[in-house]
């Protein structure tokens, strides 16, 4: 048996931000803005649903940019077994977390707001 790990669910939160950084693992839809916080933050992602066409190709970038998974919110078995393994290996969880920051850009919006603005 992995162990007991304490999930907490949240409904809409308006200090996304500050969920994101005390968390260590997100588990959400294939949404962009979410993603790209998570990224931003270092914060592995777990991928349970998208938007076909429309959030299909997040999953792929997810995947492939090695900071999460995907397994659909038909299986939350899968969902919690896939997680309890992160959270129960450093090594694994730190490899997400580091391909994670690689992908972030922490100051995107600014960045294109300081680009119109010049």
């Amino acid at each position: 048996s992995l162990g007991k790990v304490i999930v907490t669910g949240l409904g809409f939160v308006t200090r996304m931000a500050e969920y994101m950084v005390a968390a260590d693992v997100l588990v959400s839809k294939a949404g962009p803005g979410t993603i790209s916080e998570a990224a931003a933050v270092s914060l592995p992602v777990m991928l349970t649903s998208f938007l076909p066409g429309q959030e299909e190709g997040n999953v792929d970038y997810v995947i492939d940019g090695g900071f999460g998974a995907y397994c659909a919110d038909t299986d939350p078995i899968g969902i919690g077994e896939e997680v309890c393994m992160w959270l129960h290996d450093p090594a694994k969880l730190e490899m997400l977390s580091n391909a994670a920051k690689a992908k972030g850009v922490p100051n995107a919006a600014r960045d294109i707001a300081q680009q119109i603005g010049d």
